[in-house]
């Protein structure tokens, strides 16, 4: 617990800009990942969890603008690197990515091998202990490289897959290369963008139990990015979740399934048909971004919500790093 955290988020907001007006897609998101752990951010479709993990990662919307707030990684502003750094630096190298459609991931007039030298390539690892250029000898090490990790997603003969096109392999393969890819560059951290939603549910397991074995192989932080319970149950330590751009719970995976506070987090768990033997929907639909509610962006969908709920907008509390809530009814001062 005193281990300081890989990642910080602190008070991050961001908007884009529409012809109805700017879009608050983040407000005001706070959160911190530990080195080793896997942290999950849950939530609704357009609740604003992929463009979090993008913005993290150096790839904010177009016509987006940061409002406020800043994210820290190992104890650096990544807001303050230039673009040119945060390319070198981030994709690739300290933090890996992992998209959700393996099918639409892939170059498919080139090999595998080819795209995922390039990983290397930019992010320049594994370093030369000689500071020589990249070149060929360069080559044949990122190659090693690439059948090491082919090896450790347990692709079948990783060296003759490196020479293969990525139609010669199953959505389940490529998702498997898609996360060999993420770890080639040995980063700190990997963004996992809902990885397993193309995939069918065995397929599914597999990459789950795949990754949080090789997250402990490898020491890697990860933040996944994920709409369902079930899957925060099988690969998550702690949890995010998060309504309409703001965080609204966080603490660990099996308090907040087990013992959710927050309204929201309640229903959004009562939606599971594995998690709740009366399946209820959410009423209402999630609010707009260009003109949300005062208060708590949940309360016109909230049956525990108070006057002051359409008022004020609760704070986040609890300790840091631990359970935190964001509600005037349920929340720690209530």
């Amino acid at each position: 617990m005193s281990e300081a955290p890989l990642l910080e988020v602190r008070d991050l907001s961001l908007s884009v800009k529409t012809d109805a007006g700017p879009a608050r897609i983040l407000d005001h998101v706070d959160f911190d990942i530990r080195p080793g752990e896997i942290f999950g951010i849950v939530g609704e479709s357009g609740c604003g969890k992929s463009t979090l993990a993008k913005t993290v990662l150096g790839l904010p919307p177009r016509n987006s603008v940061i409002d406020s707030g800043r994210v820290m990684f190992r104890g650096e502003n990544l807001f303050e690197l230039s673009r040119r750094q945060t390319a070198r630096r981030l994709r690739g190298g300290t933090m890996g990515f992992i998209p959700q459609d393996p099918f639409q991931s892939f170059n498919p007039t080139f090999t595998i091998g080819k795209q995922m030298l390039e990983i290397l390539r930019w992010s320049g690892l594994p370093e030369d202990p000689e500071g020589r250029p990249f070149g060929r000898a360069d080559r044949k090490r990122h190659r090693d490289r690439l059948i090491e990790v082919l090896s450790a997603v347990q692709i079948p003969d990783p060296a003759e897959a490196l020479d293969r096109y990525p139609h010669q392999f199953s959505g389940g393969q490529r998702q498997r290369i898609l996360i060999a890819g993420a770890l080639a560059a040995r980063p700190g951290l990997i963004l996992a963008d809902e990885p397993t939603t193309a995939l069918d549910v065995t397929t599914q397991m597999q990459i789950l139990k795949l990754l949080r074995d090789l997250a402990a192989e490898y020491d890697v932080a990860m933040m996944f990015v994920t709409h369902d319970f079930g899957v925060v149950a099988q690969i998550c330590d702690r949890v995010s979740v998060m309504y309409a751009g703001q965080t609204v719970e966080t603490g660990t995976a099996a308090d907040i399934i087990d013992n959710p506070r927050h309204p929201y987090t309640e229903k959004l768990i009562g939606c599971h048909p594995e998690r709740s033997g009366n399946l209820v929907g959410i009423p209402g639909k999630v609010s707009s971004p260009i003109d949300p509610p005062m208060g708590c962006r949940f309360h016109p969908r909230c049956a525990l919500a108070e006057r002051r709920c359409s008022e004020v907008r609760p704070p986040l509390e609890g300790p840091a790093g631990g359970r935190r809530i964001a509600c005037h009814v349920r929340g720690a001062a209530s």
